[in-house]
This record gives structure tokens, sequence and C-alpha cells, in this order.
């Protein structure tokens, strides 16, 4: 794909998206279908990671409806969670939505966490990039090129 990302297909062969070169992953771990996490570094730091989870998704439920309760679930599990932005995109010809939040880490300060919330039938794909707060404008158009380029089968 380029030089800073390859297409990457999950073992299962329900979606695929793009990987940084060179990112450590792993499928089905978990409760998670993918998780990618940068290379260590020699300075101790929260790795960038990438984690995409697939849940059941209800036909009657609306995406705005399945993304409320997404979100509220992630709020209710990370530390001084706040939403920053949540808005209507397109991810592989489906309508979806983005959100932006951030969270504490008690060892490593802020936390940046986007994510693409995707519906698919009875399926809803999770796209999540999680960096240190003070490291997301480095890693925006990367962690986009990969949700971006989800494509479910």
């Amino acid at each position: 794909m380029s030089d800073v990302a390859v297409v990457h297909r999950h073992g299962g062969g329900a979606f695929e998206l793009p990987l940084p070169v060179g990112w450590e992953w792993r499928e089905n771990v978990e409760g998670c279908a993918l998780i990618a996490v940068e290379p260590p570094r020699t300075d101790e730091h929260l790795r960038p990671t990438l984690v995409v989870t697939v849940e059941p998704h209800a036909d009657e439920e609306t995406l705005d409806a399945w993304t409320e309760r997404s979100l509220g679930a992630l709020a209710d599990s990370l530390h001084h969670h706040r939403l920053l932005d949540v808005q209507p995109v397109t991810v592989g010809g489906r309508e979806a939505r983005r959100a932006l939040s951030h969270y504490v880490n008690r060892l490593f300060g802020g936390v940046c966490v986007e994510q693409w919330l995707v519906p698919a039938g009875e399926m809803g794909y999770v796209v999540s990039c999680t960096t240190p707060a003070l490291e997301y404008d480095d890693l925006f158009e990367l962690m986009h090129v990969v949700a971006e380029g989800l494509v479910v089968a």
C-alpha cells in the first residue's frame, strides 16, 4: 500500500485494514479482533495502539444509539474520560461515526483515543486508535489512514 502502512486481512476474513509498517500485531486477544502496537522505544512511554473490536449490532438500533452506548461504555472504563467530538463520516462506503476522547492514564498522563464506529449488518466494527496526548498530532494522519482504510467483507 505504501511505505508507512500495509494492508492486513484479518484471519477470519471479516475485514481488512492498513497497519503501520513495523508495528507488532496479534489477532483475537481478550475480546479484540486485532491489536497492533507501535514498536518499543528506549524511553518509558505509553505505546500508541490500534484495536479493532467487533460486536453484535441489532438492525433496529440506530447508528447514533449504538455510538452513544459504545461511548458510554468507554467513559465507564477510563479514568477522567472526556468526550471531545463526535462526527458523521464514511468508512469503506458505509455511514459511520468518528469520536475523539481524552482520558488520563495514571502512569503516563493524558491520552487521546480516536474511534471509528462502523455498522455492517448485524455486526459493528470499532477501530480505536490510542496515542499519548502530546503525540496525537504526530500520529493523526497515520491513524486516519488505518481507520479510513477499513473494509468489511
